[in-house]
C-alpha cells in the first residue's frame, strides 16, 4: 500500500496520453509484452473455481530507476501496488530487483470458512501495468496459485524467497482439534524455520487481515517478527492470533541485522527455506515438569539431610574443653618466644555485639597500642621462620575473628538487595516491552526450547534456577545447626581451623542469589544484563578462594569491604568489556591482571608483612645482602617451597590465560573473566588438598565423598555449558544457529540441565569447604602447618 499514492498520482498525470489495453489471460502461463507511456495494459486473470490466494511475478530487464514500470494489482476489497525495478535501502548501499513477485492478500477474517479446513474462496485479480517512460519497456508477466498455502501441523514445507519475492503461508489453530496425537498442545505451537544459506531475513507472524505487511519496511508493523539467518524459531499461543495467522517471510537485500555489522553480502539473494509448525508440550507436560522438579529437590532434602547427618554423628566430637586429649605441644611456635595477647579492655562506649550475643570492642583491640607492637613482633619472627603454624597467625580473639566474618556476611546481603531489586524491575520491563512489541530478538531465548507461562516467554529456564535457591537454604541450614554444636570460645582459642560462619552463611546467600538473578536473566536474555547471570558466580569464586586462604591465615586475610571492592571493580571491568571490549580496553585490563598477580603474590608468600611504600627499595637491597652474606645461593633460593611452587604456576596459568584473552579479543568478556576467578579458585583448592596430604594431615571420607561428587557433577555440567543452546555475545539471529529442541521431559534443554548440575556441584563444593579441616577439629594449633 506505501506505493498506491504515487502508483495513482502517476496514473491520474498521464491518463490522458495513453490507450489502455485490455487483456483476459490465463493462470500459470508467461505474458510478455512491450510497453511505453503511451499504453496501459489492463490484465485480468480468471479461473473457473479459485480457493488459494493468487501470486503475481512480474519482471523486466530493461525498465530504468528514472522511468519505471508501475503495477497495480486490484480486488474487489483489496489493492497493492509496486514499482520495478524495486528499490531497497541497507546499510551496505541501495539495492534494485527488476523481478518482483507478491501474494495477493485476501482478508481471511471475512472469507474464511473454518469447516472448509483452510478452504477459502478468492476473487481473480486485476493487473494494471503503465510507465512514464517514451522508448518501449519489455515485461513478462504471470499468476500462479500460491502452493501450500495452508499448514498443516507437523509437515515440512520447502519454498525459496528473496527481497523481491516474500511469501506468507496461512496457519489456522481450529483445524487440529481433532488430532490424535497424544501429549501435544495444539492451542500454542512452535514455527521452526532453517535454511542451508546464511542469507539474512525476517519472520513475522500476523493477523489474518489485509493487508499483510511482507516489505523490509513494514514487516516489522505487526505481530511478532525475528532476524533468522540458518535457524529460527517462534512459539505463538493461540490467545494472541485466534483465527490463526500469517507467518510471513521476507529476504533482506544484505546481511548486516544478522551478522551486527558491513560487510560483503552474497550477491544471490535467493534463499531456501525449511518451514514447520508443530504443536507445543501439553498441558500435563508442564504439570509433570515442575512436579518432577520439585519432587527431585525434595527427595535429595530428605536423603541428604539424613544421611550426612548419620554419616557425621559416626565420628563426631563436640567441639568442648572436656573432649580435647591433654597432650604436650611439642611445636616451637610464636607462642613460647613472643608474649601473647592481653586480654581485651572493657569499654562501655564503642560496642559491637558479636553472634553469640557477647560484646567485643572490636575497635579497642584492633587499635590498643600493645596489640600493635605485637603484630609488629609478629610479621618479625614470621618472616625469619622456615616453618609457621597457625598459633602464628591465629593470635586475635575468637570474637574478633567472628565479627569480622560475619561481616562479609553483612555485605553480600546488602549488595545482594541494592543489586538485585534493580535487576527484577528491569528484566520485568523487558518482558513487557517484549509482549507490547513483538520483537523477539530483545531477548535470546532458545526459541525451539522456550515455554511460556502466563506473561513469562521463557518459564522452564527460569524454573531450573529453582536448584541454585533450595540448594542455598540446605547450605544455611547445615552452617546454623553445625555453629549451633560449636560455642564453646575457650576451645576456639586454642583447638582446630578457625570457624568463620560468617563466611559459610555468606556463600550460601551468594548460592541463592545466583539462582535468583539467573532465573531473572532467563526471563529476557540479552547482551545488556548478561552479567546478572555471572556477577554472583564471581562472589562465589572469590568467597571460596578467600575462605581457603583464612583457614590458615585467619589473622592476615583479608576484609571484607577489601573482598567486595574487588568484586566491584570486576563487575565493573566485565561491564566496560562487554560494552568497549576493544583492543585498547583489552591492554588495559592484560596490564591490570598481570599487576595484580605479582601484588598478590608477594602479599601471599611474605604472609602480608609487604608493604609498597618509600622504603621498598630499601627492603629490597637489605634482604638481597643478607641472603647473599648467608650463601649466594640464598638469593634465589626460596625460603617458603610450597608457597612458591603455588605462586609460579598461579602466575603461568593467570599470564596463559591474560595472553590467550589479548591475543583472541574474546567477545564474551563476562565469560572470560569469570573464567580467571574459577580457575584461580580451583587451583588453590587442589592445592591446599595437595599440601594437606603432603604434611600427613587426613581429609576425612566424608569430605572426599563430597569432592567426589562435586567433580561427578562439574565434569558433565560443563559438557553441557558448552554445548550452549544460545550466544548472548553474537547477534541474535547468530545466537539462535545454537538453538536446540528440549532434551529432558520434553522440558529442559541443555543449559537447564547445566543449571542443575552447577548448583549441584556448587553446593557439594560448599559441603568440601564446610568439612574439609574436621580432621583437625581437636588438634592444638601449634601443630597445624600454615601453607
Amino acid at each position: 500500500m506505501h506505493y498506491s499514492l504515487l502508483v495513482l498520482s502517476a496514473m491520474t498525470v498521464i491518463c490522458d496520453s495513453f490507450s489502455p489495453i485490455y487483456k483476459n489471460l490465463n493462470y500459470g502461463e508467461d505474458y510478455s509484452y512491450p510497453i511505453n507511456k503511451s499504453v496501459e495494459y489492463i490484465l485480468e486473470f480468471s479461473a473457473q473455481e479459485l480457493k488459494l490466494p493468487p501470486r503475481v511475478t512480474i519482471n523486466s530487464s530493461n525498465a530504468n530507476i528514472s522511468n519505471p514500470l508501475m503495477v497495480v494489482a486490484r480486488q474487489p476489497r483489496e489493492l497493492l501496488s509496486w514499482q520495478l525495478p524495486l528499490i531497497l535501502e541497507s546499510e551496505s548501499g541501495n539495492k534494485n530487483f527488476t523481478k518482483i513477485s507478491r501474494t495477493l492478500c485476501h482478508d481471511m477474517y471475512r472469507h474464511y470458512d473454518p469447516r472448509g479446513l483452510g478452504t477459502v474462496q478468492i476473487d481473480s485479480p486485476v493487473l494494471t501495468v503503465s510507465t512514464a517512460s517514451e522508448t518501449n519497456v519489455n515485461f513478462t508477466v504471470r499468476v500462479d496459485y500460491q502452493e501450500d498455502f495452508v499448514i498443516k501441523p507437523s509437515r515440512t514445507y520447502n519454498f525459496t524467497i528473496s527481497p523481491s519475492e516474500p511469501r506468507y503461508y496461512f496457519y489456522n489453530f481450529t483445524t487440529n482439534l481433532s488430532s490424535e496425537v497424544e501429549n501435544s498442545n495444539y492451542d500454542t505451537v512452535i514455527l521452526k524455520v532453517e535454511s542451508d544459506d546464511t542469507v539474512c531475513m525476517t519472520v513475522s507472524i500476523q493477523n489474518i487481515s489485509c493487508p499483510v505487511f511482507d516489505t523490509n519496511k513494514d514487516i516489522t508493523f505487526r505481530g511478532f517478527y525475528e532476524t533468522v539467518n540458518t535457524r529460527g524459531g517462534i512459539t505463538i499461543p493461540k490467545y494472541k492470533f485466534p483465527n490463526g495467522f500469517f507467518a510471513v517471510f521476507v529476504a533482506k537485500s544484505d546481511d548486516s541485522d544478522c551478522e551486527g555489522k558491513v560487510g560483503l553480502s552474497v550477491k544471490n539473494r535467493t534463499k531456501t527455506i525449511f518451514l514447520t509448525v508443530k504443536p507445543s508440550i501439553s498441558y500435563q507436560d508442564y504439570v509433570n515438569a515442575v512436579i518432577a522438579t520439585l519432587s527431585s529437590i525434595g527427595v535429595f532434602y530428605f536423603l541428604f539431610i539424613v544421611g550426612f547427618f548419620v554419616c557425621s554423628r559416626r565420628s563426631y566430637l563436640p567441639r568442648q574443653m572436656e573432649f580435647v586429649v591433654n597432650e604436650p605441644s611439642t611445636a616451637s611456635t610464636i607462642c613460647t618466644t613472643a608474649p601473647t595477647f592481653s586480654p581485651l579492655p572493657n569499654n562501655d562506649n564503642l560496642h559491637l555485639e558479636g553472634g553469640d550475643g557477647d560484646n567485643i570492642s572490636v575497635d579497642e583491640a584492633e587499635y590498643d597500642v600493645s596489640v600493635v607492637s605485637e603484630v609488629d613482633n609478629d610479621k618479625a619472627i614470621r618472616l625469619r621462620k622456615a616453618v609457621i603454624y597457625l598459633s602464628d597467625l591465629a593470635r586475635k580473639d575468637p570474637k574478633v575473628h567472628r565479627y569480622k566474618s560475619y561481616l562479609y556476611l553483612y555485605n553480600v546481603l546488602t549488595v545482594a538487595l541494592f543489586y538485585g531489586l534493580p535487576v527484577i524491575q528491569l528484566v520485568v520491563t523487558y518482558q513487557r516491552v517484549l509482549n507490547q512489541t513483538g520483537q523477539q530478538d530483545l531477548c535470546y531465548y532458545n526459541f525451539l526450547c522456550a515455554h511460556p507461562l502466563g506473561v513469562m516467554s521463557d518459564f522452564n529456564h527460569v524454573l531450573s534456577n529453582s536448584g541454585y535457591v533450595m540448594l542455598g537454604f540446605l547450605f544455611l541450614g547445615i552452617t546454623h545447626n553445625r555453629e549451633l554444636t560449636h560455642n564453646d570460645i575457650n576451645f576456639d582459642k586454642h583447638y582446630g581451623i578457625p570457624q568463620h560462619y560468617g563466611m559459610f552463611y555468606a556463600m550460601g546467600v551468594a548460592l541463592i542469589m545466583e539462582g535468583i538473578l539467573s532465573g531473572s536473566y532467563h526471563v529476557c536474555p540479552n547482551q545488556a544484563n548478561f552479567q546478572f547471570d555471572s556477577s554472583f558466580m564471581y562472589v562465589m569464586a572469590v568467597l571460596c578462594m578467600v575462605k581457603l586462604y583464612q583457614n590458615r591465615h585467619p589473622d592476615i586475610n583479608a576484609p571484607a569491604w577489601a573482598t567486595f571492592g574487588v568484586l566491584a571493580i570486576a563487575i565493573l571491568l566485565g561491564m566496560i568489556g562487554i560494552l568497549e571490549g576493544n583492543l585498547y580496553f583489552w591492554i588495559f585490563f592484560t596490564i591490570i591482571h598481570i599487576l595484580s598477580c605479582f601484588y598478590l603474590s608477594v602479599q601471599i608468600y611474605y604472609m602480608g608483612c609487604w608493604n609498597l611504600d618509600r622504603g621498598l627499595v630499601r627492603r629490597v637491597w637489605q634482604t638481597w645482602v643478607y641472603d647473599f652474606r648467608s650463601g649466594p645461593i640464598n638469593v634465589i633460593k626460596p625460603m617458603y617451597k610450597a608457597r612458591m611452587c603455588l605462586l609460579i604456576v598461579g602466575n603461568l596459568c593467570n599470564w596463559a590465560l591474560a595472553f590467550w584473552g589479548l591475543y583472541y579479543l574474546q567477545r564474551d568478556f563476562a565469560l572470560y573473566l569469570l573464567a580467571i576467578f574459577m580457575a584461580n579458585t580451583l587451583l588453590y583448592f587442589f592445592f591446599y588438598i595437595m599440601m594437606k596430604f603432603i604434611h600427613r594431615e587426613r581429609v576425612n571420607k566424608l569430605s572426599l565423598f563430597f569432592l567426589v561428587l562435586s567433580v561427578l557433577c562439574a565434569v558433565p555440567a560443563m559438557y553441557f555449558f558448552l554445548h550452549k543452546s544460545i550466544s548472548w555475545s553474537k547477534t541474535p539471529a547468530q545466537s539462535r544457529q545454537f538453538n536446540q529442541e528440549c532434551k529432558l521431559l520434553r522440558f529442559y534443554d541443555f543449559h537447564d540441565i547445566w543449571h542443575f548440575l552447577s548448583a549441584i556441584g556448587m553446593f557439594f563444593t560448599f559441603m568440601v569447604l564446610l568439612t574439609l579441616d574436621d580432621d583437625l577439629s581437636h588438634t592444638h594449633r601449634s601443630k597445624i602447618v600454615v601453607f
